[in-house]
């Protein structure tokens, strides 16, 4: 990674599965919404609250993790 946008760029891409997978079957369990793109909608009861909320968490640290390298690696971008 020689540029920050590349750290942007992998951090958009955190922040979009976090949301997909982490944030959004909570409002479609909610509204009985099938979203196309979140896979843990399909799973059962007590597997996909499980799985979001790791999700969400690790999609936390994730972007966490990256924005302290992002700032080490270029204190003045």
């Amino acid at each position: 990674m020689n540029d920050p946008k590349s750290y942007d760029a992998l951090s958009a891409l955190v922040f979009v599965l976090g949301v997909y997978e982490g944030v959004l079957p909570f409002p479609a369990r909610l509204f009985d919404w099938q979203p196309l793109l979140s896979l843990t909608v399909r799973l059962s009861s007590p597997a996909w609250w499980i799985v979001s909320g790791l999700v969400v968490v690790v999609a936390t640290v994730l972007l966490a993790q990256l924005d302290r390298a992002k700032r080490r690696r270029f204190p003045d971008a």
